[in-house]
């Protein structure tokens, strides 16, 4: 099938037409620094004249989803759009991440794609090679600082207990030097080093794999991926969460229908009801809902047993994600936790859970091992995440 790819993620713009035999028809090349409003519709223009495609004869477009460059991210999203809306084209994508790891051809390796993500700070993704070169996620992106970033490649390469790190991708690029002093052999293949490619994106965004190889869900509109939100949405979020303020109450059998009805909505596999009531009266179970203004916000579930504890269940509805609610019932769950001497909590969490990784390491949660084909309906793995006492304000 005849298509377009616009790799717009980074200054390096990159938009490919390729044949319905997968060869590039163009490839149009250019360093637009800022100016991807000015220059990426004159880019796909001159692509397609050389290609001799009309918009028409597309059968697919490809965006690059991000991380990257906001302003690059949403303009080569909006352009794929427009473009596709000329035909009947399907509109496709993957992260700029995915497609670096998926590109590298590596094996037996812990993947960790680079992409810029301005000042000093590089965007990191964590992928795991296998013998057979067949690359699955790991674990959520990350925006960190350079030693940050050596560290969580190290605790990223234990989980997934592989052998060498291969570092690739432009953010590897400006750090070279110091990827090399810490794992030496991870950057001496200079892939994608000068930067995204649209080859990449074209070959990610056609994959299959879905979620647990860090690929897009088939048949679900691409939508971009924004590592770190923006200063200005937080601060609403925190005056709107201000105005209404929480309760943290026990969790009963009373609240059993509407908790099912909560889970059905925000798993893909949902515990059912008899769940809850099996477990509600048990003796080692801490179970709490947080209201607001009324009405269940979110509920969690865990067991805390002699030393260690585990916790099962945490969920937030979806107009309340980010106001709170989660921080609310981990610092209760973490005060019951220190109440019975328990000094460490885990849990499992799908490894394309992205906002859930964020969450839990915000709170202290960090890598502690993989379950791997842990979750039969996408067959992802599960990281399993711990928390450890270090005190009160913790």
């Amino acid at each position: 099938m005849t298509g377009l790819a616009i790799e717009a993620a980074t200054s390096h713009v990159e938009v490919l037409v390729r044949d319905d035999d997968g060869r590039a028809l163009a490839h149009e090349v250019e360093e637009v620094g800022h100016g991807h409003t000015r220059r990426l519709t004159p880019l796909v223009a001159r692509a397609l004249e050389r290609a001799r495609i009309a918009p028409a004869d597309l059968r697919w477009v490809a965006a690059d989803l991000g991380p990257g460059s906001f302003t690059g991210v949403r303009v080569g999203l909006a352009t794929a759009h427009g473009i596709a809306l000329a035909g009947r084209a399907r509109i496709v994508g993957a992260g700029s991440l995915s497609a670096l790891a998926h590109g590298t051809r590596a094996k037996r390796a812990l993947v960790v794609p680079m992409v810029p993500a301005g000042r000093n700070d590089n965007y990191l993704g964590f992928f795991r090679a296998d013998a057979r070169g067949d690359v699955r996620l790991l674990a959520a992106p990350r925006v960190l600082a350079i030693d940050a970033a050596l560290d969580a490649i190290d605790e990223a390469r234990r989980v997934a207990a592989v052998g060498p790190v291969r570092c690739v991708g432009p953010g590897a690029a400006r750090w070279r030097a110091a990827i090399d002093t810490r794992f030496p052999g991870a950057a001496d293949e200079p892939h994608r080093f000068e930067g995204l490619s649209a080859v990449d994106l074209a070959d990610a965004a056609l994959a299959r794999g879905g979620p647990a190889a860090g690929l897009e869900p088939a048949g679900e509109p691409p939508r971009p991926l924004y590592v770190r939100s923006a200063q200005a949405e937080e601060r609403v979020r925190h005056q709107v969460s201000a105005a209404l303020p929480l309760a943290i109450r026990a969790f009963g059998t009373a609240d059993i229908p509407a908790v099912e009805a909560i889970e059905q909505r925000v798993f893909s596999d949902p515990w059912p009801a008899s769940f809850f009531h099996g477990e509600l009266d048990q003796p080692l179970t801490w179970a709490r809902i947080a209201e607001r203004d009324g009405a269940i916000a979110g509920y969690a579930l865990a067991w805390l047993g002699v030393g260690g504890g585990h916790l099962g269940n945490l969920a937030v509805v979806e107009t309340e994600r980010r106001r709170g609610v989660a921080h609310a019932l981990l610092q209760d769950l973490f005060a019951a936790a220190r109440e019975r001497g328990v000094d460490r909590i885990a849990l499992e969490v799908r490894v394309s859970n992205f906002a859930a990784q964020a969450l839990y390491r915000t709170h202290g949660f960090g890598l502690a091992g993989l379950r791997r084909g842990y979750y039969r309906d996408t067959s992802e793995d599960a990281l399993i995440m711990e928390w450890r006492d270090s005190g009160p304000g913790a």
